[in-house]
């Protein structure tokens, strides 16, 4: 019995944090970019490891100890009850104080297993943030201050541990002196009894064997509760991610459709925490143009790509694809439709090819060397000893940050997508490659959207239709030379990028 009983409870704790863990996933898949801005990395793998460890050790062991401590008590309790009821009432007579002090302990141990699960998540989120940015820690020379930081966070994490430590190395034993008084009283009481015959020594001699196996149930109330604190607290930091309603929702009857990239705004405003980064944008942008978007810095360009995506949900009525409104097209066939290449180009530890072909069905070696070919790197990995095979460090950090914006371009050629955003994807490449390399586009975007994010003009001089943002609104729009004529804004940004050029080649 014990042997199944182990199978089917700590089978269970398996079953449930694998299911768990696959929820939490999927549902992390689901949630919006704004999210990820407002929660720390490091915080969600601690509740992703650390806690679901937790939540499988209360349902296995610790489940497995509540049912067996309840069925070990109640057969104990017949069995004595039938044997003598006043031996068995003295043997019970401390339990009243036992329940009161489980009960004041059982909220203590919840409140510090929060604690130390809270303060692990800080930990674990410093330690991702010093291992990401190891480069800047030491190119500042920020180690000590980094090690002292740590330090004192690990300190605060010792000394929250050690307090939960210290509340349930007290519960336990105390549970257990208090029930001893019980056994005392039925030493006392019950040797009493039988040098007056009122029950026989065989009797006697039962019950406290029967009272031998209640010997467990006052130790497991100490432990079984810490277990079962620290698996609630961590379930509860598990559901917070869980039952976060940011998920992007799809409006009633969406379906699937095929994109052809006609888009439109209507009288667009958005706004970060109640910061406006887009004000009353309408544009329309005909399927298959090329469109570069220009501005100042913080002028909106990227959020305003982001709406078409749905990487932020624009308001319902003022984002459109094909005349539809955006939220009536199901999320995964607007995804597929749209391929984006942002300025901060993410790669995976893994080969330059597997990164490429993520963004596609196909994986053979000539589309992946095409689209290699089209996006100017090809080349470059050819050059590699590895070539294709080179496996490319943690976010791509061993190659230039050119190369993986090249890479992520071809990723997203990979894709074949009707829609392209390209969000200052050539930033860490000289301007004559950046020109160079939507040249070699031009024909391969022959009947797809796309949309250009710059802040080198000459690039959008490329560009079909060239429009202006400035504090969140339209300011201007046109063709490149229609708007040097006009002498506006787009003609000054021209003028400063020119004096830069004349100064750089000074």
């Amino acid at each position: 019995v014990r042997l199944g009983s182990r199978f089917t409870w700590l089978g269970a704790g398996q079953v449930v944090e694998y299911d768990i863990r696959n929820d939490l996933h999927a549902h992390l898949q689901r949630l919006p970019a704004s999210f990820y801005q407002a929660t720390r990395t490091g915080d969600l793998m601690s509740r992703a490891s650390n806690d679901l460890s937790a939540v499988k050790l209360l349902i296995g062991f610790g489940g497995m100890s509540l049912v067996g401590t309840a069925l070990v008590y109640v057969g104990t309790l017949v069995a004595i009850l039938w044997i003598d009821p006043w031996l068995t009432l003295y043997a019970l007579a401390p339990y009243p104080v036992l329940i009161l002090l489980a009960k004041r302990f059982n909220g203590l141990l919840h409140h510090q297993s929060q604690a130390v699960q809270d303060q692990l998540g800080v930990l674990s989120a410093k330690v991702q943030e010093n291992l990401s940015g190891m480069a800047v820690v030491r190119a500042y020379t920020m180690e000590p201050q980094e090690i002292t930081e740590f330090s004192r966070l690990n300190g605060e994490y010792l000394t929250r541990s050690l307090r939960l430590a210290r509340t349930q190395g007290a519960f336990s034993p105390m549970m257990g002196m208090i029930a001893g008084i019980g056994t005392l009283m039925v030493l006392y009481f019950g040797g009493r009894a039988v040098v007056e015959g009122r029950i026989t020594l065989g009797a006697f001699v039962a019950f406290n064997t029967y009272l031998a196996h209640l010997a467990w149930p006052p130790i497991a109330r100490g432990w079984v509760p810490s277990i079962t604190r620290r698996g609630m607290a961590a379930m509860e930091r598990i559901a917070e991610g869980l039952t976060t309603d940011q998920a992007r929702r799809d409006a009633a009857g969406a379906r699937e459709a095929v994109v052809s990239g006609a888009i439109e705004f209507k009288t667009l405003t958005f706004a970060y925490d109640g910061r406006p980064a887009l004000r009353e944008v309408s544009l329309s942008i005909p399927a298959g143009a090329t469109v570069a978007i220009v501005g100042p810095t913080g002028s909106g360009k990227s959020t305003l790509a982001a709406m078409i995506s749905r990487l932020f949900d624009p308001p319902a009525g003022t984002c459109f694809l094909d005349g539809r409104e955006i939220h009536e097209i199901s999320l995964p066939s607007l995804r597929r439709a749209v391929g984006h290449v942002p300025q901060e180009s993410f790669l995976f530890s893994r080969s330059i090819r597997e990164n490429i072909a993520f963004g596609g069905d196909r994986s053979d070696a000539a589309t992946i060397r095409w689209a290699g070919s089209v996006a100017g790197i090809a080349d470059e990995v050819e050059a590699f000893s590895e070539q294709w095979e080179t496996v490319v460090g943690e976010r791509g950090l061993t190659l230039s940050g050119g190369q993986r914006q090249r890479t992520a371009l071809a990723r997203a050629l990979m894709a074949d997508p009707k829609i392209l955003i390209l969000d200052d994807a050539f930033a860490s490449v000289d301007a004559a490659k950046e020109v160079e390399i939507l040249q070699g586009l031009r024909k391969l975007l022959a009947g797809r959207t796309t949309l250009v994010i710059t802040h080198r003009l000459r690039a959008a001089r490329e560009a079909d239709w060239v429009v202006v943002l400035d504090e969140g609104r339209v300011v201007e729009q046109g063709r490149h030379d229609d708007l040097i004529a006009l002498g506006g804004l787009y003609t000054r940004l021209w003028r400063v990028q020119l004096l830069e050029e004349e100064l750089e080649n000074v």
